[in-house]
């Protein structure tokens, strides 16, 4: 019988969360006068009880909260001058120029880190500050410093169009697959359930133990991924 992780999880919550209010009942009964003991034994059984409302029912977010994520969010535009990359963050825009790319390297290790775009680039990318800028970015308008090194992450809007975009102004872009999870290596074993007309895979592979987490996809010169590092 497979038991379901998220279960387990849920249950050692409620335990937390009756841990904890047994403690408060207890010290209330007890008269004790520690301010700090009922603070800890009040956070024993909340932050658990927080957690899972939010894995039972999760926390609902309001549309102006999903539209001020919207407006803060990265995002990337292409046309024949270039990438234009903006970061609503610091109210900068960057003007990647296709001439100006030398590299472009692609890191993925699969896991929680994100997947980014590498850009080396012969030039640092023209950079210009919003109209209105937040107060701190008008005190501090360099925070992010220009360098010929430019790394966007998979948080950024259109980051998905940047191959394509890539080989329509560029040309001569190796051809990979960005969602492929290279750890893995044989497939072993593959088993298929339908519980409740839900269809789950499981699959069991032999690792890679040639994975390599980043690879060149555009180089002017031609060089593998060992060549660039060594001029870094």
């Amino acid at each position: 019988m497979k038991i379901n992780p998220l279960l387990i999880v849920k249950l050692i919550l409620v335990l937390f969360i009756l841990v904890g209010l047994g403690l408060t009942f207890f010290m209330i009964r007890q008269e004790v006068k520690i301010i700090g003991a009922y603070l800890v034994s009040v956070l024993f059984f909340l932050i658990p009880s927080l957690v899972l409302y939010d894995l039972i029912f999760g926390f609902s977010i309001s549309e102006k909260t999903i539209k001020k994520q919207t407006e803060r969010q990265k995002s990337l535009s292409f046309d024949h001058d270039g990438i234009l990359y903006k970061r609503p963050l610091f109210d900068i825009t960057q003007l990647i120029s296709w001439d100006s790319i030398e590299t472009v390297i692609f890191r993925n290790y699969n896991s929680d880190d994100r997947a980014q775009y590498i850009f080396h680039l012969t030039k640092p990318p023209v950079q210009t500050l919003s109209e209105n800028p937040w107060w701190l970015n008008r005190i501090f308008p360099t925070a992010i410093k220009n360098t010929n090194k430019i790394l966007i992450d998979d948080e950024a809007k259109g980051f998905n169009e940047i191959p394509k975009m890539m080989e329509t102004y560029l040309g001569k872009v190796k051809s990979f697959n960005p969602s492929e999870d290279n750890r893995k290596g044989v497939l072993l074993s593959s088993k298929t359930t339908i519980k409740q007309d839900v269809i789950q895979t499981e699959e069991h592979w032999k690792p890679n133990n040639d994975y390599e987490p980043e690879k060149v996809i555009f180089d002017r010169l031609d060089r593998n991924i060992e060549q660039i590092n060594s001029k870094q």
